[in-house]
């Protein structure tokens, strides 16, 4: 098994120095009210700021660390349960066909309509072709394609709340679809069972990125082995640490990065930009605790008309002792 600070330094162009130290965030959740028209189908906004990373943004301006935004939404349950139900029978067909084509003498490439898998940052595991979002695939796919969109204009609408004009989109046009249009995404199915992890990486680093969680497979519980099992984990910077009374500036952390793990709860979407580093750690089950039959599963999304903000400076916590 990969320990955390293992899967995390990660390899190749993602790599960190072998001295890098990790230690777990739990970054404050900030409640977002939704529009009426996304109330229709999601049941909560929350948001949650992270760290960036030195080695993607650089040193921050005095006085300031530098963070991301990611955003997490979650499916009205009257939605969320049969909609899983029908892409978890996806996802098992799928994976099922998948391995019928590894055993046929004649190979079969992945591609639109096929079955095959394909190998990226999965280590073990099904990962379809990213095709669900086509005109022909399954219709749960294209309500899905719905669902996502609508919380990406959530995102974009506090994006532009922001900026101080929250209905207009002028000078903006990147950030929205024509008018009754979708967001334009592109969809893959994640399919891991037991070892099955995802190295660190990154999607485009211009645009927002998406996953959703179908099936958790077998839930991590209190006393297991490694509180992360199963989680993704995107991939931060220090901690902000209280400023120093003296200077007004951020201590240095005894860590030179931090770690957001996600449980994969049924129903739930993650909005993030592209350029957070994440990965997948796998499923780590006490002695004596047999495999789960079902898998974890997800659905990976990139969306392509849509930009993500800068990461902003906030200052660092205030130390209430000083």
């Amino acid at each position: 098994m990969e320990p955390v600070s293992t899967l995390l330094i990660g390899k190749g162009s993602m790599k960190l120095p072998d001295t890098s130290t990790f230690e777990p965030l739990l970054p404050q959740a900030t409640n977002v009210r939704l529009s009426v028209a996304a109330q229709n189908s999601l049941s909560t906004h929350t948001t949650y700021e992270l760290p960036c990373e030195r080695e993607r943004v650089g040193d921050p301006p005095r006085g300031l660390q530098m963070m991301d935004v990611v955003h997490r939404f979650t499916l009205r349950r009257c939605i969320a349960s049969p909609l899983n139900e029908s892409l978890l029978e996806l996802a098992e067909r799928k994976e099922q066909a998948a391995a019928e084509c590894e055993m046929r003498l004649v190979h079969i490439p992945p591609g639109p309509g096929s079955n095959a898998g394909v190998v990226k940052t999965n280590k073990g595991g099904y990962q379809s072709y990213p095709d669900l979002f086509e005109a022909s695939s399954p219709n749960l796919c294209g309500e899905l394609r719905d669902l996502v969109s609508v919380a990406l204009t959530e995102v974009v609408a506090l994006e532009l709340d922001a900026r101080g004009h929250s209905t207009s989109y002028e000078g903006d046009e990147w950030l929205a679809p024509a008018p009754g249009e979708l967001h334009e995404a592109y969809a893959w199915l994640n399919v891991n069972r037991g070892a099955n992890w995802n190295a660190v990486h990154q999607h485009d680093v211009e645009r927002w990125s998406a996953v959703y969680f179908v099936s958790d497979g077998e839930p991590n519980a209190p006393g297991f082995p490694c509180p992360e099992s199963g989680h993704m984990l995107f991939r931060c910077g220090p901690k902000g640490r209280p400023a120093h009374p003296a200077t007004d500036l951020a201590q240095p952390s005894h860590f030179s990065h931090s770690y957001m793990s996600v449980a994969p709860t049924p129903g739930s979407l993650w909005i993030f930009p592209g350029s957070v580093p994440h990965a997948v750690m796998q499923a780590v089950l006490p002695d004596g605790v047999a495999e789960a039959e079902q898998a974890r599963i997800s659905i990976g999304v990139n969306f392509l008309d849509a930009k993500p903000p800068p990461p902003h400076g906030i200052p660092p916590p205030v130390d209430p002792i000083a």
